[in-house]
């Protein structure tokens, strides 16, 4: 018997479905003496940003996403184009969605979004010393930029303005990393 916690064998696969944001396959996986069936999402990942501006706001956009059938609080954020690296499709989205670049930009987190179903990985980062630039919105995106302070961002995840799990997550990771929690500013 193979070591408990080596991979799985994969003993066939069959993508069943391919689109232009991601790919579907079935995989048929034997785990010691089980075998089963699952069906993966394939995803390049994406990257994320939590713009922090002078004032000590942060730049969220609003858009509409079909699949929650509304629209959604985000922190500006796309989808990898490999060979593209995470901090470089960060940088890309921070322009193209909120109008500005940023002098510095630091990781904050990386994590599976639905690791049950998907292997999409997404990068957060933080993003200070902002420099104007101009918005340049891809053809099918419709966004607002919102601008909030951190408590009021804190206000809206406990609130469930903001429901969008990255966000959640950026936010948290970014008034960490500022230390706005130990100065009791949210």
């Amino acid at each position: 018997m193979a070591d408990k916690w080596e991979a799985p064998e994969v003993l066939a696969s069959e993508e069943v479905y391919h689109g232009r944001v991601f790919d579907v396959s079935v995989y048929t996986v034997r785990e010691n003496d089980l075998t089963y069936k699952r069906e993966v999402v394939h995803h390049p990942g994406g990257a994320s940003v939590v713009a922090v501006f002078e004032d000590a706001t942060l730049a969220l956009v609003r858009q509409y996403r079909h699949p929650t059938v509304r629209y959604l609080l985000e922190l500006p954020a796309g989808r990898l184009a490999p060979p593209e690296r995470p901090e470089e499709c960060a940088a890309r989205e921070l322009e193209e969605e909120i109008g500005v670049r940023a002098a510095q930009l630091e990781k904050l987190a990386e994590f599976f979004t639905t690791p049950g179903f998907c292997e999409e990985k997404l990068w957060v980062y933080l993003a200070t010393g902002l420099i104007e630039t101009a918005q340049n919105l891809e053809g099918d995106e419709q966004i607002e930029i919102v601008r909030v302070t951190f408590e009021r961002a804190f206000e809206m995840i406990a609130d469930g303005e903001i429901e969008d799990a990255k966000t959640i997550i950026g936010i948290q990771m970014a008034a960490q990393r500022l230390g706005l929690h130990r100065a009791g500013a949210v």
